[in-house]
């Protein structure tokens, strides 16, 4: 009796256990996904509502260029530091305040490099305005990426509701100065003063929470934790700036290719703005909430590490085919609702490549869910491996597409190397880290996906010619999130043993 009764407590508690993981996960990806989505709402109301209307398409079209320069070359402070960063510290929480001090010392450091690099590139190769946008932008990035390492605190700890408390703040502040200076005709160099300003609130928000809330800020400098990051951060660091150097070369790409110059800049980048106001879903899930839970249990219970891969995966399988599906189908009377000032031909530009990125960006969905895995088991070499590879694909499909098809061109080389990504990303974990015969099957949530996907395209393309888009989308979403709850892929539970 005394033996069954200890059975049971030891079933209870690991029952407890696994519900109160699943509930951590889910309340973190609730914070961050909320956050994010506020930011990113925001910064559609900055791009695509207020700029189009007060802007030329030259003028935005620079603005573009200036954003993707600074954020490739601010991808240096970061030099894959982060994740590991974060997964030390998950691993060795009283450690904190030393791995952060430590890992601030290096990126102060890559910062200065990273800023005089963004200042020289910008004089070489664009217009002073552009140059002066890159002074500011830069800046901002730099201090936006000094934050994000207090934010590693945040992730570290699982506690990201101060992560979305500071990413809202700085966001907010953004709206209401950048958007006040398009309003009242101060120029773009002013909205890029806003997003400086903003970046600056975001630091010392991150500081003082980091300080008041979990640890205080003094530490030892050691060589033993640099070089211990520093030996798991530089491999990454290669994936990380490959990563980057993929997702922005693009825009770079286009207004030296496109024989429509920077307009084609615009048209892309504005497209690209939508998409990627969604994309914060497999961020805040895969990259925040899941991934202090995929390091720990591939450190210290690895028996839980396979249904927990899944179990993300499942949902990115569960939300990104949708997106894709629904946003593809609907982006030319998207495009014109959120364009009202464009010509027909200016929007068709738009949602022609609205149409291609929508599939890149429901890809997005599983291929964070393959990088979150590479990232958390440590496996630096495959990881710089992956992304140089794809990096490498998608410069020679942009320069082969460009050239032919302006910015639609990029679309469709992105959309070619997310496919890449995908299927070899998934080989390399089924025969390095999680055979597929340990793990709960994926197949079935995906058939049903693609079903319930393939029959709300369908209704979509039969109504939208006679329905607004305003009642189309909120149907899309029920008929969707209907099917898979009677299909019973809400009742599913995460799977750690």
């Amino acid at each position: 009796m005394l033996e069954l009764d200890c059975i049971n407590s030891y079933r209870l508690s690991v029952f407890s256990s696994k519900l109160e993981t699943v509930n951590r996960i889910f309340q973190n990806t609730s914070s961050l996904f909320s956050a994010h989505l506020i930011s990113r709402l925001g910064s559609l109301v900055i791009t695509i509502w207020l700029m189009p209307r007060y802007f030329s398409e030259s003028e935005l079209g620079g603005y573009f260029v200036a954003i993707a320069l600074t954020n490739l070359i601010a991808s240096l402070t970061e030099l894959g530091m982060q994740n590991p960063l974060i997964r030390e510290m998950t691993l060795h929480l009283q450690q904190t305040r030393h791995y952060l001090g430590n890992a601030l010392i290096v990126r102060s450091i890559l910062s200065i490099v990273a800023y005089g690099i963004m200042i020289v590139s910008g004089i070489f190769l664009y217009t002073p305005i552009i140059v002066e946008m890159i002074v500011f932008l830069g800046l901002a990035e730099i201090a936006n990426s000094l934050a994000q390492l207090y934010r590693c605190v945040f992730r570290a700890h699982e506690k990201m509701k101060y992560e979305a408390f500071t990413v809202i703040a700085e966001r907010g502040v953004f709206l209401l100065i950048g958007g006040g200076a398009i309003i009242f005709n101060y120029g773009l160099i002013t909205v890029c003063q806003a997003m400086l300003t903003a970046g600056c609130i975001n630091l010392i928000l991150s500081v003082g929470l980091t300080r008041y809330r979990f640890t205080v800020l003094g530490f030892q400098p050691s060589r033993e934790i640099v070089t211990g990051l520093m030996q798991q951060a530089l491999p990454f660091a290669i994936g990380n700036l490959f990563n980057l150097l993929y997702f922005r070369v693009d825009a770079i790409l286009v207004s030296k290719l496109s024989s429509d110059g920077v307009d084609a800049n615009t048209w892309y980048g504005l497209a690209y703005t939508i998409v990627n106001a969604f994309t914060i879903l497999p961020g805040a899930f895969m990259m925040g909430a899941m991934f202090p839970v995929l390091s720990r249990a591939w450190e210290q219970e690895k028996e839980r590490f396979p249904g927990a891969w899944t179990f993300g995966m499942r949902w990115m399988v569960l939300s990104g085919l949708p997106f894709a599906v629904g946003l593809s189908t609907l982006s030319p009377e998207i495009t014109a609702v959120l364009f009202p000032t464009y010509t027909p031909a200016e929007v068709t530009k738009v949602s022609e490549a609205l149409q291609w990125l929508s599939w890149a960006g429901g890809l997005i969905f599983v291929t964070t869910s393959v990088q979150a895995v590479l990232r958390a088991t440590d496996k630096r070499s495959a990881f710089s491996v992956l992304m140089g590879t794809t990096a490498l694909l998608n410069i020679c499909l942009n320069l082969f597409l460009i050239p032919r098809f302006s910015h639609v061109g990029a679309a469709i080389a992105m959309v070619i190397s997310e496919v890449y990504l995908l299927v070899f990303g998934i080989g390399y974990i089924s025969r390095n880290i999680i055979r597929f015969r340990e793990t709960p099957l994926i197949l079935p949530t995906l058939l049903k996906a693609a079903f319930l996907s393939a029959v709300m395209g369908i209704g979509l393309t039969l109504l939208k010619g006679f329905v607004s888009i305003w009642v189309l989308i909120p149907l899309a979403v029920v008929f969707y999130g209907g099917g898979i709850a009677i299909f019973g892929e809400l009742r599913a539970r995460l799977r750690f043993d």
